[in-house]
């Protein structure tokens, strides 16, 4: 009996309500996968446009698989369903709202594996226009969430804490181990995610991209930004359009969990969670002398 052959990438796309994009960036991974043996699955996230219909084009294509949902479930436990069924030793979580430039895959693929250490890396993402988009980033401090989560964003968009978190004095051109990445497109090794574990499935929407990076710093994984595998991101960054909205509120209540979980101010190297919580009172106490 022939052994079936291993493929070279699994490539996860969770796909609610995105029937338009997720053709766009079905058709990029058709151009660009080249001789790359890859396994494709396509998690219905209970879509009622034409997404389930598109679908039922693949249902004959062997390396395809669709799983659907008859509710919609979170982001995080989406992507768990796939990963364990992956059988690739690398995964690419990818967002349907992407479009993969050549030689994209190729080059997250040779880079993880030449590099034993890493866990994670991700490409440069670039939106439509093909300008840069911020998708490497510092972790979040209490100044982070206090700039970017209240009406102070709208107020000081180029404030110092918001260029810091979003890097943007960086140079993005260069291949560097950063904190974490965006979720839009991850190239994850399966031997990390024997050792981390799969993503949180607490986080429904949200946060779960820097949950996982801050979980593989703190086993010892390194996440990188690589510049030279390019994407299109169609960022349609639900969450920050408004102040107040389903979105915003998803992102404050992974947040929040986020929080709850590493503290509030995480680092690559492991805090005693007593530490941070020390060091979260000792704001608080500077806060209330000063308004004494």
């Amino acid at each position: 009996m022939q052994r079936l052959m291993r493929p070279d990438l699994s490539i996860i796309i969770v796909a609610t309500n995105e029937f338009s994009l997720l053709k766009k960036c079905l058709l990029s991974i058709e151009k660009t996968k080249e001789k790359l043996h890859v396994e494709l699955f396509i998690v219905n996230n209970a879509s009622t446009d034409q997404t389930k219909h598109y679908l039922k084009k693949y249902t004959r294509t062997p390396y395809v698989h669709i799983l659907e949902n008859t509710t919609i479930k979170g982001f995080a436990y989406n992507n768990n369903q796939a990963i364990t069924k992956a059988q690739a030793n690398y995964i690419i979580l990818l967002n349907p709202d992407t479009e993969l430039l050549p030689q994209s895959l190729q080059r997250m693929l040779s880079f993880i594996k030449l590099h034993k250490a890493v866990g994670i890396c991700a490409p440069k993402l670039l939106n439509p226009d093909m300008s840069l988009q911020y998708s490497c980033r510092h972790f979040p401090t209490w100044k982070t969430y206090v700039m970017r989560r209240t009406p102070f964003r709208y107020m000081f968009p180029n404030s110092t804490t918001n260029n810091f978190h979003l890097m943007k004095n960086e140079n993005h051109d260069q291949q560097q181990p950063v904190d974490w990445v965006l979720g839009g497109c991850l190239c994850i090794k399966k031997e990390m995610i024997n050792s981390i574990g799969i993503l949180d499935d607490k986080y429904f929407l949200y946060v779960d991209d820097i949950d996982y990076c801050l979980r593989a710093w703190h086993k010892h994984w390194s996440v990188y930004y690589l510049p030279s595998a390019k994407v299109i991101h169609h960022h349609q960054a639900k969450s920050d359009k408004k102040l107040f909205s389903v979105y915003s509120l998803y992102h404050m209540k992974s947040m929040i969990y986020f929080v709850l979980k590493h503290g509030l101010s995480p680092k690559r190297q492991l805090r005693h969670p007593l530490k941070n919580w020390l060091h979260l009172l000792n704001i608080i106490k500077k806060g209330i002398r000063k308004l004494l």
